[in-house]
C-alpha cells in the first residue's frame, strides 16, 4: 500500500541535494530515500509514516522479479519521540546493488545529522541482511528481551565522518543522462 502517505506528483517535495535541502529535510517528519546504481537520486517527503506488514512486504518480494536498480529506505520519526529516526522498511529491487543500499544508509545517516537526531532504530526481518554487515555499517544489537532483531545506531551528537567517495555519490550527478 505504497500510495498511502504520497501526494500527487504536482504536490509532493522531492530533495535532490542533502545540503542544499538540509532547512527542508529537517522539518520532514516522514521520508523515502530512494538510490540506484550506488547514487542518491532523491529524498520525497512523505505525509503519513510508512508501516510495514505482511501483504506489504509479500507484495513487494511478489514484485522483486522487476527489473529495477533502485533501493528505497522508508523513515519516519516516533510521534512521542521526535530525537530518534525509526527506518521503518527498506526495498530492495531485483537489481540493486550493494553500493546503492550503502549510499542509502549514509543519506539517512546525514538526515539523523541535519535533524540532530540521537540515534536511528530499526526492526530486521530480513535473514540475508547479517549482523555482521550491520555492525559494520554502525549498528548494534538492541532490546535483546524482545522479539525479532532490534538494531540502534546511535550518535549523540557524535555524527560519523563520510568518505569524500561516498559523499561525491550523494550529490546530484551533474553528467549527462545518456
Amino acid at each position: 500500500m505504497e500510495w498511502m502517505g504520497r501526494l500527487p506528483s504536482g504536490l509532493c517535495s522531492l530533495a535532490t541535494d542533502l545540503q542544499a535541502d538540509a532547512g527542508r529535510l529537517e522539518k520532514w517528519g516522514a521520508g523515502r530515500i530512494v538510490t540506484a546504481n550506488g547514487r542518491l537520486r532523491f529524498v520525497q517527503r512523505r505525509w503519513i509514516p510508512y508501516r510495514a506488514h505482511r501483504l506489504g512486504v509479500w507484495w513487494d518480494m511478489r514484485q522483486r522479479l522487476s527489473t529495477a536498480v533502485q533501493c528505497e529506505l522508508l523513515f519516519h520519526h516516533r510521534w512521542g519521540n521526535p530525537d530518534f529516526l525509526v527506518l521503518s522498511y527498506v526495498k530492495s529491487h531485483a537489481r540493486a546493488s550493494l553500493a546503492s543500499l550503502y549510499c542509502a544508509s549514509l543519506a539517512l545517516d546525514e538526515i539523523a545529522r541535519l535533524k540532530r537526531s540521537h540515534a536511528i532504530v530499526a526492526e530486521i526481518n530480513n535473514p540475508r541482511i547479517s549482523d555482521r554487515l550491520l555492525e559494520r555499517w554502525g549498528w548494534e544489537r538492541h532490546c535483546l528481551s524482545w522479539r525479532g532483531r532490534h538494531f540502534i545506531k546511535r550518535f549523540y551528537g557524535v555524527f560519523p565522518a563520510i568518505p569524500e567517495v561516498w559523499q561525491a555519490r550523494l550529490r546530484p550527478d551533474d553528467r549527462p543522462q545518456g
